[in-house]
């Protein structure tokens, strides 16, 4: 079913390929457009270091979730270690990370600029060095595991819960914006754990309960 947002990722073809000149707008046997073609990969110079083939799809909560990336000339393994699934999906980050960075919507020319070129650039390094020259989270649970760990500032799983209880629940924590937090961390509270008050609002409630449901087996 056509969507008003298929329409707008359909429209913001338009702007990819105006940049990225080997980038084709293809359609499917159901008149669904995406994109294909080949993605240059420039280094810190602006020097093109790598090629990829590559396809760019609609994905149904975009833009409040990314286009779907596939890398599909076999240059990248199809192993959980390289962040590729078997179907030539690229995984760009765990769920969770995925809804913030998308929080505010998102168009496939900054998809491609902010995070497809962003992968590429991380497989080539790792393929060069053995490591992510930017990190990177684990796959499945344990990279969703990560995650909260960082959104959290902190590994216990208790504090966690409570974080979980002051967002959603009644537990209200007694502490102005501009105070310092309540953590000890000497940051301004708006800048702590408001903050990550915030983004498990912006995770929701629903998904935060599923990924610690995994997290916590």
């Amino acid at each position: 079913m056509i969507t008003n947002n298929y329409i707008l990722f359909k429209a913001q073809l338009h702007d990819a390929i105006k940049k990225y000149h080997n980038l084709r707008i293809i359609q499917d046997k159901d008149n669904i457009s995406f994109l294909r073609g080949i993605l240059d990969i420039p280094n810190d110079y602006n020097e093109i270091v790598g090629h990829f083939l590559i396809e760019v799809h609609y994905s149904e909560k975009f833009p409040y979730r990314f286009p779907i990336l596939f890398e599909t000339g076999g240059e990248i393994p199809n192993e959980i270690d390289w962040h590729k699934y078997n179907d030539g999906r690229c995984c760009i980050t765990v769920w969770p990370d995925e809804i913030l960075k998308c929080k505010n919507g998102i168009t496939v020319l900054f998809f491609i600029e902010k995070y497809a070129l962003a992968y590429f650039a991380n497989y080539l390094h790792k393929k060069q060095t053995g490591r992510f020259k930017n990190g990177e989270y684990a796959h499945g649970v344990k990279g969703v595991s990560q995650f909260y760990e960082s959104l959290m500032k902190t590994n216990n799983r208790e504090l966690w819960i409570q974080y979980f209880k002051n967002t959603f629940q009644n537990l209200k924590v007694r502490c102005e914006r501009n105070d310092n937090c309540f953590c000890g961390s000497q940051e301004k509270y708006k800048q702590c754990h408001l903050e990550i008050f915030n983004n498990l609002r912006q995770i929701g409630e629903t998904q935060v309960l599923y990924d610690f449901s995994l997290i916590f087996k």
